[in-house]
């Protein structure tokens, strides 16, 4: 039994989910801003910094100490999927990437899920060419499986990151929340 009788939305992801970089990520992350949009939901920030999706890695999600207890604390009414920006430094293939994500959906129980893009980053060809194969991926497995698909690469402005150019700074965080938000107003989406 779950503390609260609110719908209870999950969100696994890596440094940007957790809040890497921000000066007070408790209070300016993404998810600490959708919570207080939406006091109507338990909002559950499952970020863990330099997380990739592929589980090859030692840095995999499914590595983590967030893994696990988002997958202890289940079942979820939504659940939103933010990984792949690390994969790009640590990528296999495009059939890796995509068995890896569609392994790691199916140890969700969620009524709905969403998938979400990587941000852009200040980086080199290479590094955008990966993003860009990302985004393709998490869209198409989207399609292909119905879910809802939140398109943070195209939406995102590079002004929106730190000092790293990978990470979002607080305006990026407010950004992020507000796109996110847009969707789980969508029409498309029936309320809980």
């Amino acid at each position: 039994m779950h503390k609260t009788e609110k719908p209870r939305l999950a969100f696994i992801g890596d440094s940007i989910t957790e809040g890497w970089g921000l000066s007070d990520w408790e209070k300016e992350r993404y998810t600490t801003l959708l919570a207080q949009a939406f006091p109507q939901y338990e909002i559950l920030n499952f970020g863990s910094s330099g997380a990739t999706l592929q589980s090859q890695f030692d840095m995999a999600y499914t590595n983590t100490l967030a893994f696990e207890k988002s997958i202890q604390e289940q079942p979820y009414d939504m659940l939103f999927v933010f990984l792949g920006a690390n994969d790009v430094w640590y990528w296999t293939s495009e059939n890796t990437f995509r068995a890896e994500y569609e392994q790691l959906l199916a140890r969700y129980t969620a009524s709905r899920i969403f998938l979400i893009a990587p941000l852009k980053m200040n980086a080199g060809h290479y590094e955008t060419h990966k993003l860009e194969q990302i985004r393709a991926i998490i869209k198409d497995i989207a399609r292909q499986n119905g879910l809802a698909f939140i398109d943070l690469y195209e939406a995102s402005r590079t002004d929106w990151l730190s000092f790293d150019s990978v990470h979002p700074d607080a305006y990026g965080q407010k950004e992020i929340a507000r796109l996110i938000a847009q969707a789980l107003r969508s029409k498309d989406i029936a309320p809980l």
